[in-house]
């Protein structure tokens, strides 16, 4: 595990950051990105602390720009001389409100972040692992590109729908791209969690009354720690075993 290297996007909050911190614990070499660059300097500071050496870059920047995974990927090259086997997609914007409440002048920046995003991350990260997977033992050294998605990405929610359609999206292009790229043994997962506990909500907006009555509702609810553990234990596995599609629930969260 030592020998790979990892690209984090959305690493500066929620489980992107939990997710760096428990690749950390494994030694892994890894490229953090995020928006906020203060709080990436703060992951950065964090995950170099826990791996007791300087494993850790950060990439500043919009993953909703064509040009930023270009940016993580040439990172990795210059520091350490290689490509990454491991991508996790975990950047990502909320909305709240249904097709008829929300607000349509934030669709955009939405389908920008959540759609037009994943796909430069997914069509960016894919080209590389080809070339990475040219000669390669998979079996021995796995190849993972993992995109976190919702359980609203699967189950329509008249509740959210405008953010479940993204999610919707991300369910159909990491479909269509484990398809493309399991022949060359590159696993594609999709990971979808139900409620977890982090700044999204606030950050998006979500009612924040609401979301505490419902964690009551159905908690404890997951944490950005919950799904890391996932993620950490699937990566472990040979790579001729791949786990592409993963659900992760509160146990009492019966819907969605």
């Amino acid at each position: 595990m030592k020998d790979r290297i990892a690209i984090i996007t959305g690493a500066s909050s929620g489980i992107g950051k939990s997710t760096a911190v428990k690749l950390a614990e494994k030694g892994i070499r890894m490229i953090l990105n995020a928006r906020d660059e203060d709080r990436l300097k703060e992951v950065e500071e964090a995950v170099n602390k826990i791996a007791n050496n300087d494993c850790c870059r950060i990439v500043p920047g919009d993953i909703s720009s064509a040009g930023v995974i270009d940016l993580c990927i040439k990172e990795c090259i210059d520091t350490w001389q290689d490509l990454p086997s491991i991508f996790l997609a975990s950047a990502g914007r909320g909305l709240p409100g249904t097709l008829i409440s929300s607000n349509s002048e934030e669709w955009d920046e939405l389908i920008d972040t959540n759609v037009k995003g994943l796909m430069y991350q997914l069509k960016g990260i894919s080209k590389n692992m080809l070339e990475l997977s040219a000669g390669r033992d998979y079996v021995k050294n796995p190849m993972d590109i993992i995109v976190i998605g919702s359980s609203i990405g699967r189950n329509v929610s008249p509740f959210n729908p405008i953010y479940g359609a993204t999610k919707f999206a991300a369910h159909g292009l990491t479909e269509a791209l484990r398809r493309e790229l399991g022949p060359s043994g590159i696993r594609v997962t999709l990971v979808e969690p139900g409620l977890v506990e982090t700044n999204f909500q606030k950050t998006a907006g979500y009612n924040e009354d609401w979301f505490k009555n419902y964690s009551k509702e159905v908690g404890p609810v997951l944490s950005g720690d919950d799904i890391a553990k996932v993620i950490s234990f699937m990566i472990d596995l040979p790579g001729n075993v791949h786990m592409d599609n993963i659900s992760i629930r509160p146990t009492r969260q019966a819907y969605p």
